[in-house]
């Protein structure tokens, strides 16, 4: 293992450009990746974040400056009923302020500052992550 698992916390406040950039149907994941800096043509900072065992997803194409938190359980129990769903052990992660319709149903979130290009895969999709693709080798997850 190339990383420590740290605990974080909601609301979640990470800087940035960020956009949907991968999905894993087999494995119920959402990646969304997220850049700061680089107009100067200097290499970008770049978050990843990952939601992990995802069961419903209400995305934008693009967010700037990502706020995370979790949904109340009376506006999650409505989204439900709304949707027909049945999210068990999960939780409704709402991403943008002001705007429930965007959201992602999952167990876990995971996020890190990676180092890795932005075009490559995101080191919190692999199982062993490549030494160094993730910033001071940590991996945050609520």
């Amino acid at each position: 293992m190339t990383y420590e698992l740290v605990g974080g916390d909601l609301p979640l406040r990470l800087p940035g450009t960020f956009k949907p950039w991968a999905i894993e149907v087999g494995h119920s994941k959402v990646l969304l990746r997220g850049l700061l800096g680089g107009e100067d043509g200097g290499r970008p900072r770049m978050f990843d974040v990952l939601f992990q065992d995802v069961s419903r997803i209400s995305l934008s194409d693009r967010y700037t400056d990502l706020g995370v938190r979790t949904a109340d359980p009376e506006t999650m129990r409505a989204e439900e009923r709304r949707v027909g769903g049945s999210w068990r052990g999960s939780r409704l992660f709402l991403l943008s302020e002001g705007n429930p319709c965007d959201y992602v149903v999952a167990g876990y979130l995971f996020w890190a500052e990676v180092n890795v290009f932005p075009g490559e895969r995101s080191p919190l999709l692999e199982e062993s992550p490549q030494p160094g693709s993730i910033v001071e080798n940590r991996v945050f997850r609520v």
